[in-house]
């Protein structure tokens, strides 16, 4: 009985030993879930990422699946719910999911996010005072170059809501199509949304101005991924860049890369967050 008692010990060591390694390749070798913000059709959206999902999969070594929601308001519920354990999103969003819900910083896009003002080809703008009275399409009231864009408008004379109001649509594409089927007068998009839209709809859109230039988008980490794992996806990330493939994703992104965020980056979103939790609304608990 003492022998068979001394085996069951060594058994018991043994399992403590291996379950919590066999624990660790199990949460290793799920899947990671990489939330996309649904600033371009769900279509275009995947197809322009999967390039990222594909090099972090091989260098992480475990599934990765690429997500996104129906409209803005949506996908920031789910990032703010944990349903994401990386996102990518506007600054602006990822400042409060990093300062309220413990989500940690990787990467943001080098190339900032450039908020313009177009119209139909047929119907340009001259002035500001052209907008009074009209609709302006948007994708989303809380999006971070729509609150810009509305600092800039006040500055040159225009009360939303007064002066004009702005409309919102499903995606940036839907708001160009407004735009320049005269549905709206205008539509405030970033410049990268034009960019990556058809070529119906660049041929048919022109640019009237910037009105908005913020930070590039940030990738961001849930706090339940270790920091060695959190880690090892901001090096897959920085690993790609370099790659042919990365290289080409950044050339039709027009996103110029990855860069280290910045303390002139957290004070200048920092600045938004009351705006920003205000527009959110429910969303944000």
């Amino acid at each position: 009985m003492r022998l068979l008692g001394r085996l069951l010990l060594c058994c018991a060591c043994a399992l403590c030993i291996v379950f919590p390694s066999v624990a660790q390749d199990k949460a290793e070798a799920r899947t990671l879930v990489i939330g996309l913000m649904p600033y371009l059709s769900t279509r275009t959206l995947m197809a322009n990422y999967q390039p990222v999902a594909d090099a972090l999969q091989q260098s992480l070594k475990q599934p990765v699946t690429l997500l996104t929601a129906p409209n803005f308001d949506v996908f920031v519920e789910r990032v703010l719910n944990g349903d994401y354990d990386v996102a990518l999103l506007a600054p602006h969003y990822a400042r409060l999911a990093i300062k309220d819900y413990g989500y940690a910083p990787l990467l943001l896009h080098k190339a900032p996010i450039r908020g313009i003002l177009v119209t139909g080809k047929d119907a340009p703008l001259k002035s500001f005072d052209e907008l009074r009275g009209h609709n302006i399409a948007i994708v989303d009231r809380s999006a971070l170059i729509v609150i810009a864009g509305a600092l800039t408008l006040a500055e040159n004379g225009l009360k939303e809501n007064q002066d004009y109001r702005f409309i919102e649509t499903v995606t940036h594409s839907s708001a160009l199509h407004n735009a320049i089927t005269g549905k709206a007068r205008a539509a405030l998009v970033s410049h990268s949304t034009l960019v990556l839209a058809s070529t119906e709809l660049q041929q048919n859109a022109q640019v009237w101005r910037d009105i908005a230039t913020i930070p590039g988008q940030f990738y961001i980490a849930h706090n339940r991924l270790p920091p060695a794992r959190q880690s090892a996806i901001k090096a897959a990330l920085l690993a790609f860049e370099k790659t042919p493939e990365g290289q080409q994703f950044f050339e039709k992104t027009k996103h110029a890369g990855f860069r280290e965020p910045t303390a002139e980056d957290f004070a200048l979103l920092d600045r938004t967050l009351p705006e920003t939790r205000k527009l959110l609304g429910k969303a944000v608990h």
